[in-house]
């Protein structure tokens, strides 16, 4: 009786094993969005020491990293997947000097738009302008901030603390 169990468990074991491994070949596990910043500092080599700051949604985490002086930044962009899938897969990142200066945007698909900056112009509110009407995002003038918001807007205003518009300095389609 015991010697028919052994074979039986050996098989189970080995459906259990085979099972995982196509799981994980398919690429539908990603990065659970506790892990998003680990993720980005260890596979962007980004120091420690810099500060970050972050917006998720259902759709995307966009992060805006810097350090001290606010004159160097590095930036990631996760996406999630449509269908089987689970977390957040990395999708572009790096370094781009505009965002120390000015306001970025980044498309992506149908997930959104990153708005990332060090905030130099002092945004201290953004106006999103869509079929569902008006939405207010403040922002403190004194910090950079990361920000997403819904791809089908179809008006992005942003002011600085005296109510000046702030110029959205360039808008990228992710890839």
């Amino acid at each position: 009786m015991k010697a028919e169990k052994i074979p039986l468990l050996l098989g189970s074991v080995l459906i259990i094993l085979l099972a995982f491994l196509i799981v994980w070949q398919a690429d539908v596990l990603g990065v659970s969005a506790s892990r998003l910043e680990d993720d980005a500092r260890e596979n962007q080599d980004i120091r420690n020491n810099w500060e970050m700051v972050q917006a998720v949604t259902d759709d995307m985490c966009a992060m805006l990293f810097y350090d001290e002086e606010k004159d160097d930044c590095a930036y990631s962009i996760y996406l999630s997947r449509e269908g089987f899938s689970f977390g957040y897969f990395f999708r572009q990142g790096g370094s781009d000097p505009s965002m120390v200066e000015k306001v970025k945007g980044i498309v992506f698909e149908d997930k959104g738009i990153a708005l990332l900056s060090l905030n130099e112009d002092c945004v201290s509110k953004i106006v999103v302008d869509n079929q569902a009407g008006e939405k207010v995002i403040n922002v403190d003038p004194k910090e950079p901030f990361a920000v997403v918001i819904p791809i089908d807007c179809e008006c992005i205003t942003m002011y600085d603390s005296q109510e000046n518009i702030v110029t959205l300095y360039d808008t990228d389609t992710g890839i």
